[in-house]
C-alpha cells in the first residue's frame, strides 16, 4: 500500500512531440485510479514512467514520499501486469508465479505459501501444474495477476490487461479485478480505453488527451459534471448530443434556439446565462435526457424517428436533425418504428452549457 504523487511529469519523443505533458496527480493510499482516453492520449506513456519502464523528460514519480524518478524499476516496488500478459512459456503457472519471489531469495516453504496464496485468489488453484499453451486467454490473465500480487508490491499498474478477452469474459474479470482489490488494499492504477471499463471499476478516472489531463474525478463526477465538451462525448454510451444554440433574450426570458431546437429556459438554466455575456452557448444532453411526450408541453422538436435500436432493456431511438443524427434512449416499452412521428422534451435538470469558444462547461450547471 503507497501513495503516488505525479509532479509536472512530462515525456518528450525527439524535438517536439509529447507523449505526456505536465500529468500532476495525487494517488491515495488503496485507491484505485483508471487513467482514461483514446488511444495515443499519453495514458499508457504515463503509467510506464510510473513503473520506471519510461525515461521521464521532466517532473517527478513521488512514492510515500520518496523521489524515485530515476530509480531503476526493481527498487521502486511497483508491479505491472501487461496486455499481453507476458507469461514465460516454458515455466508452469506455479513456476511463472514463483520467479518473482525466489529472485528475492525467499525459502521454498515461504514461495509454496505466498503461490497457493494468490493462485486460491484469482482462481487458478487446480492450473498450477499447467503451461500458458494449456490456457485459455482468460486463465493467461489470471497468471499474470497472480505474479503481480505475489510479491505484494506498493503499487499494482496495469495497462489495458482485459483488452484481449472476449466481450463476456472482461465484464466477468473486470468485477473480479474490483473484487480482488477490495480484498488486497492495494494502490491500483489502471489503464483503458473502455469507459464503461472505467466507470465500473474506478474510485477515481483520470481522463486524458493529447499528453494533458482533461478531468479527474470519481464516475459520477466526470458523467454528470463533465468539465468540458471533449469529457461529455468521451464518456457515455450512446455519446452526448451537442448542439450550437443562439442564445435569445426577451422580455426577461431566455430561449436557446437555432433552426430545429427551441428550449425555453428553465429558472436555473436563465440565473447561469444571465451573466453570460455571448451570443451563442454549446448545449450538451446526454441520450437518457431526451424525452419522448405524448403532449405537447415543453416540446423542443418534433421528428419523425430514423433508426430504432432495440437493446433489450431500453431502445435507442435516432432521429436525423438537418445533418446531424441525434440519439434517444426510452424505456423498452412502448415500442416504437421507423418513420413514426415523436415529440421530444428533455430533462433541464441534466442539461449541460458549454462556452462556445473555449468548450468549458459554465459553472452552476
Amino acid at each position: 500500500m503507497a501513495t503516488l504523487e505525479l509532479i509536472n511529469l512530462s515525456k518528450r519523443y525527439g524535438k517536439k512531440v509529447w507523449g505526456a505533458k505536465d500529468v500532476n496527480l495525487k494517488v491515495n493510499d488503496g485507491e484505485f485510479i483508471v487513467f482514461l482516453g483514446p488511444s495515443g492520449c499519453g495514458k499508457t506513456t504515463t503509467l510506464r514512467m510510473i513503473a520506471g519502464l519510461e525515461e521521464v523528460t521532466e517532473g517527478k514519480v513521488i512514492i510515500d514520499g520518496k523521489d524515485v524518478t530515476y530509480l531503476e524499476p526493481r527498487r521502486r516496488e511497483v508491479s505491472m501486469v501487461f496486455q499481453s500478459y507476458a507469461v514465460w512459456p516454458h515455466m508452469t503457472v506455479y513456476d511463472n508465479i514463483a520467479f518473482p519471489l525466489k529472485l528475492r531469495k525467499m525459502s521454498e516453504n515461504e514461495i509454496d505459501k505466498v503461490v497457493k496464496e494468490v493462485a486460491e485468489m484469482v482462481k487458478i488453484e487446480e492450473l498450477l501444474n499447467r503451461f500458458p499453451s494449456q490456457l485459455s486467454g482468460g486463465q493467461r490473465q489470471r497468471v499474470a495477476l497472480a505474479r503481480a500480487l505475489a510479491v505484494k508490491p506498493k503499487i499494482f499498474l496495469m495497462d489495458e490487461p482485459l483488452s484481449n478477452l472476449d466481450a463476456k469474459l472482461r465484464v466477468k474479470m473486470r468485477t473480479e479485478l474490483k473484487a480482488i482489490h477490495n480484498r488486497t488494499g492495494a494502490t491500483t492504477i489502471f489503464v483503458t480505453h473502455d469507459q464503461s471499463e472505467a466507470m465500473s471499476m474506478a474510485d477515481r478516472i483520470v481522463i486524458m488527451r493529447n499528453g494533458k489531463i482533461e478531468q479527474v474525478g470519481t464516475p459520477d463526477d466526470v458523467y454528470f459534471y463533465s468539465a468540458n465538451v471533449f469529457v461529455a462525448g468521451f464518456i457515455g454510451t450512446p455519446p452526448t448530443n451537442f448542439f450550437e444554440m443562439d442564445i435569445v433574450r426577451e422580455n426577461g426570458k431566455i430561449h436557446l434556439k437555432n433552426e430545429h431546437i427551441d428550449i425555453k429556459a428553465s429558472d436555473k438554466v436563465q440565473k447561469v446565462l444571465e451573466n453570460y455575456n455571448k451570443d451563442k452557448i454549446i448545449v450538451g444532453i446526454r441520450p437518457e435526457n431526451l424525452l419522448i411526450t405524448k403532449d405537447g408541453e415543453n416540446v423542443i422538436f418534433r421528428e419523425k424517428i430514423l433508426v430504432v435500436e432495440p437493446q433489450g432493456s431500453h431502445q435507442v431511438i435516432a432521429v436525423e436533425l438537418g445533418e446531424q443524427i441525434v440519439k434517444i434512449v426510452a424505456p423498452a416499452f412502448p415500442k416504437y418504428f421507423k418513420d413514426e412521428i415523436i415529440n421530444v422534451t428533455l430533462d433541464q435538470e441534466r442539461l449541460m452549457l458549454f462556452d462556445i469558444d473555449t468548450e468549458k462547461r459554465l459553472e452552476g450547471i
